[in-house]
């Protein structure tokens, strides 16, 4: 700790959340409350939420509650309750084509990378077409390619039979009713086939009328809106658990060298949620 902050890989991203939420909920140890509070963590966040997938079912299997509730702790700097987000897809786009000789000029074109260039040279007018899948809490789906792998590089005289894009596709949910037509037309057209790589995560939305998201916002002053990345909170909303994200750490904090949380965040997310708590048992 150093000048009112808390320093160490995840302080912001979301273990500082983490230590909020407990705390806030270790201080109700034996008083009497209407309502249960779970204080749970997952695993694999980062990459495909499997751990929240894997708890969302248990709950939802295992536990007989008339309704639920969570809070994910990710970071919003106290200043934003993220009430939705953005579904993705992590895929691979496979392009084929007929190696040759590089000392020809027509082989490239024929070529995998041929096909690829044409596809890349048209990300913008795809990315214009899936706007019109805009959702105005959500904003506009994104299509962005992350990695390229192609050819051999051991034979820098043969053009390329093979060439794989990894695309970072995400979704609002109009786009998601669609979206296996939009990338079959875009399949058809670019000359690929294509994969996920790992399990989708859907979109979501939860009402921002809801009582508790209501509650939530009068006692931080947070506004909502939708989350520009992706999280966890889909796999609670498909099993009916509505859920916000609403946390102490900075984005400005994630995944970065000397990572801090503030203290006077946590704190405050502390206090924040302990007069949630208290005052959700008047509403449920």
């Amino acid at each position: 700790m150093k000048e009112g902050k808390l320093f160490g890989l995840g302080a912001s991203d979301m273990k500082g959340g983490d230590v909020g939420n407990l705390l806030a909920a270790a201080s109700f140890i034996g008083q009497d409350l209407s309502q249960d509070i779970w204080v749970v963590g997952t695993a694999n966040e980062e990459l495909d939420g499997k751990g929240s997938e894997d708890f969302a079912r248990y709950f939802s299997q295992n536990c007989s509650y008339e309704s639920a509730l969570c809070i994910i702790a990710e970071p919003t700097d106290l200043e934003k309750i993220y009430i939705g987000q953005r579904g993705n897809h992590f895929m691979k786009l496979h392009f084929s084509g007929k190696a040759g000789h590089a000392s020809v000029q027509e082989h490239f074109q024929e070529s995998a990378l041929g096909n690829v260039t044409y596809f890349l040279a048209n990300i913008e007018q795809i990315f214009e077409e899936l706007k019109t899948y805009k959702n105005n809490q959500l904003h506009v789906p994104t299509f962005v390619v992350t990695s390229i792998y192609a050819g051999d590089e051991k034979s820098p005289n043969k053009t390329a039979d093979f060439a794989d894009l990894v695309v970072d596709c995400r979704l609002t949910p109009e786009l998601e009713l669609v979206f296996e037509q939009v990338m079959t037309d875009l399949a058809d057209k670019y000359h690929f086939t294509y994969e996920d790589i790992v399990t989708p995560v859907l979109s979501t939305l939860t009402d921002n009328q809801a009582p508790f998201i209501q509650l939530l916002t009068d006692l931080s002053g947070a506004q909502t809106t939708g989350a520009s990345g992706s999280n966890d909170q889909g796999f609670f909303e498909n099993v009916g658990i509505r859920t916000v994200v609403f946390g102490p750490g900075q984005h400005d904090q994630c995944h970065i060298a000397n990572e801090y949380i503030l203290l006077e965040k946590l704190e405050k997310h502390i206090e924040i949620l302990q007069s949630f708590i208290k005052k959700i048992q008047e509403i449920y």
